[in-house]
């Protein structure tokens, strides 16, 4: 591998073996007859927001928040309700924050965070090591994979057992400049797998990325497209709206690269594989981010994350 990132990604079926195979805490129990809220960030947030649609689909009762809306809202909960908290690193941040907060109101927290992480809780799951790049992936990867075991129905559990296969194949990359505007679409979860790869190739790649999901898409920011852009969709073959935003890009002359499949596991990691395409087209180390220069670390000192 040439780079961490890259290395992380190839890491990540080994990763996810080790998540499964791992013993169940005696707690980890499906979470029937509670409400359950999955709070994080940025690709945690992405993690939740995938995570809820898969377990509401299964009989549970979940739902998605951002953590600093659930610190500052707050968010009513009651005895007998789940949080699920998720922080890679497990530092100062809403997301711990929303945990201390959950725990006084008596609701039952898990934290879900890395192996190596200083986030102490009751009750843990541990995913992979610390990542080692700041463009997080095998962490997504990993964290998912403890939500789907977590949900006790295998069918969750089968994108996760071909893995290694998603780390090959799927359409050919489209071809990025500098200057490309990428629109990156997605529909029901997957507007949540587009939103994740936006953020990977703005991290990674310093690339401007748009994501949407495919009817916010079709409902106004679709005059948005133009000649220099370049859109990607992360595509159910079950969703027949589809068929109007190929031909509404075509006519107007947007090239489309489509990852029309099912698994939602595949389409994440075709976006990583992506993600590392686009740097090497454009000569960018993915392990060096853009937020790393030191005018961006300057402004970051005046962001509460």
């Amino acid at each position: 591998m040439s780079s961490r990132f890259e290395a992380s990604v190839a890491a990540q079926p080994a990763l996810v073996r080790a998540v499964l195979d791992a013993p169940a805490p005696a707690w980890l129990k499906r979470p029937q007859g509670r409400k359950v809220f999955l709070v994080g960030v940025g690709t945690n947030h992405h993690a939740a927001r995938i995570a809820a649609w898969l377990w509401s689909r299964t009989g549970l009762d979940a739902r998605a928040v951002h953590a600093y809306d659930f610190v500052s809202r707050p968010y009513r909960l009651t005895r007998g309700d789940l949080g699920v908290f998720l922080s890679h690193r497990g530092g100062r941040s809403y997301t711990v924050r929303a945990e201390r907060l959950a725990r006084r109101a008596g609701a039952r927290t898990v934290v879900v965070t890395a192996r190596g992480g200083d986030w102490p809780a009751p009750r843990r799951l541990e995913t992979g090591p610390l990542e080692n790049t700041g463009a997080y992936t095998q962490s997504f990867v990993t964290t998912m994979a403890w939500l789907c075991r977590w949900a006790e129905r295998p069918a969750l559990l089968r994108p996760f057992r071909r893995l290694g296969a998603s780390l090959r194949g799927g359409p050919a990359f489209p071809r990025v400049t500098a200057g490309t505007d990428l629109l990156l679409l997605g529909d029901g979860p997957r507007e949540w797998v587009a939103r994740e790869t936006a953020l990977k190739v703005m991290e990674a790649a310093g690339l401007r990325a748009r994501a949407f999901g495919l009817e916010e898409f079709l409902h106004g920011p679709c005059v948005s497209a133009s000649r220099e852009s370049l859109a990607v969709a992360f595509s159910g073959p079950r969703e027949p709206r589809w068929e109007s935003a190929r031909l509404y890009l075509k006519t107007i002359g947007v090239p489309l690269t489509e990852v029309r499949t099912e698994d939602w596991l595949a389409q994440v990691v075709w976006g990583q594989r992506f993600t590392a395409a686009a740097c090497a087209r454009l000569g960018i180390d993915p392990d060096s981010l853009k937020g790393d220069d030191p005018r961006y670390l300057r402004a970051r000192a005046f962001l509460k994350l």
